[in-house]
């Protein structure tokens, strides 16, 4: 195990990436060790920030309540970011090196995980400063276990659950919808899953036999894990199950040239680890509507008109920033092939556009809480179609930098540039204008028509927009190839 590690360790600080991005890794190691230290700062003050929300509470009990949010979040932020450690045991099957030692090093490569690391900052600094300060030395050892020991569990468990779920987008959304639901239902108090679970883990705590049971959980999701792993082991087991799928979404074909780009985009996305993880985030986002469309902003436009505009355009402006970045592997084939540079930048408006009225869509039951939402919410989908789309392919020509399609989106910053920072600021930063410029005028309530308007006007004139788009297309885009060459 010791000289796997090494020669993990080797290849990485071995690779051109590495060598050729020292700086970048100065700079994201500064900003983690950042964010660690606020972690800590947050888990060390924790016990103040529980009295001054919950007053004349008991710290401990609603510190251990706390914890079913945070295993529910870190269970679907792990599946959905966690880069699982790959070894590749081509080279050691010559060698005598026992295959169950080859599953068993991936599985145990993770315990050092970044999610982990998290878990570690946040928990320890209240265990030792209030749990250590006020509870029996056999209730502190029984609770620090087990809270540990489901966090094990989680991280054990996210193998299993990206080996069934990965390549099933209809099972990750129920998955999603099954753990927004448990946190729904305990945070409109129709049932209380976090009151329940502190009362099971302080009763467990104060009888320590039972300590077993999460240990046991952790166990449990190891060994599953394991026999998955060698289970599909065989790679000419996994050679013979793969069947061709190029026949998907062949309706697209009916709109000739444009929509088989369309085509091909959206199995780029489904069929690669980044764009795939980009889409379920997305989708995760969306419930956080239940955060802000609350009675006390339902009277407030500014709010109500950014959350409309981050939730109907929340994919398609995180895909959009980086719009010719992701082809950057077979950019050079689109350019070789007889495509024309407007038939090329139609495909990306409409596929911009659906995407936006597909988060617009999913966005309606929100109406049953109040129908401004779904006006405010209509105007500005408008305004993503006919402006935002337009704005994001002029930014994105700038774009210069080859992306990864197989790595994860999680602390991944390969192909992020000024360009995405700036283009932010039309798009967003116009709204608020209008805003501004309505609430000035004491008429708040008419911004999001004003922004209706403007985006029916753009979708009127798009042919002439894109057109000059097409013409910034074509004096930039050798440029942009010969970034996108560069691994």
């Amino acid at each position: 195990m010791y000289k796997l590690l090494i020669h993990q360790w080797k290849e990485k600080i071995r690779s051109p990436f590495w060598q050729k991005s020292i700086i970048l890794n100065i700079v994201l190691g500064i900003l983690g060790l950042y964010i660690m230290l606020n972690i800590l700062a947050i888990g060390f003050y924790a016990d103040k920030i529980i009295h001054s929300i919950y007053k004349d509470s008991d710290v401990v009990k609603v510190f251990t309540g706390l914890l079913f949010y945070y295993y529910a979040f870190d269970l679907v932020f792990r599946f959905l970011f966690q880069q699982l450690p790959t070894l590749s045991i081509q080279p050691y099957l010559t060698l005598p090196v026992k295959r169950s030692l080859l599953l068993h090093y991936p599985l145990l490569k993770t315990v050092p995980d970044f999610f982990n690391v998290v878990a570690l900052l946040l928990i320890l600094p209240f265990f030792i400063k209030v749990i250590c300060a006020t509870q029996t030395l056999l209730f502190c050892l029984t609770w620090i276990i087990s809270v540990f020991s489901f966090i094990a569990t989680n991280n054990f468990l996210n193998f299993s659950l990206k080996k069934y779920f990965s390549k099933r987008p209809l099972l990750i959304l129920l998955l999603l919808v099954f753990v927004g639901s448990f946190l729904y239902l305990d945070i409109a108090k129709v049932i209380s899953f976090s009151g329940f679970y502190s009362s099971a883990l302080l009763y467990l705590a104060n009888t320590p036999v039972l300590v077993i049971l999460p240990v046991a959980s952790a166990i449990f999701a190891y060994m599953l894990a394991y026999f998955l792993l060698k289970r599909n082991s065989y790679i000419e087991d996994t050679q013979s199950q793969q069947r061709s799928n190029s026949g998907s979404f062949l309706f697209l074909n009916r709109f000739g040239e444009t929509g088989n780009l369309i085509r091909v985009e959206v199995k780029m996305i489904l069929r690669n680890k980044r764009p795939k993880s980009l889409m379920y985030v997305s989708l995760l986002f969306l419930s956080y509507g239940f955060l802000f469309y609350r009675k006390e902003n339902l009277d407030n436009y500014l709010i109500l008109t950014f959350i409309g505009l981050v939730m109907t355009s929340m994919f398609a402006i995180n895909y959009g920033q980086f719009m010719f970045s992701w082809e950057s592997s077979f950019f050079d084939s689109y350019m070789s092939n007889k495509i024309e540079n407007l038939t090329y930048l139609k495909s990306k408006y409409f596929f911009f556009s659906i995407s936006s009225l597909l988060m617009f869509i999913l966005t309606l039951p929100y109406a049953l809480i109040s129908y401004k939402i779904s006006l405010i919410n209509a105007a500005l989908l408008l305004y993503n179609i006919g402006i935002s789309s337009i704005v994001m392919m002029f930014f994105c020509t700038f774009n210069t930098s080859r992306i990864d399609l197989g790595k994860s989106q999680f602390m991944n910053y390969q192909g992020t540039g000024i360009t995405q920072f700036l283009v932010i600021i039309p798009i967003m930063g116009f709204p608020v204008l209008v805003y501004l410029a309505f609430n000035y005028l004491g008429i708040p309530q008419y911004n999001y028509y004003a922004l209706g308007i403007i985006g029916v006007t753009g979708i009127a004139f798009n042919k002439y927009l894109i057109q000059m788009v097409a013409n910034q297309f074509v004096k930039r885009k050798y440029k942009m190839a010969v970034g996108f060459r560069q691994k």
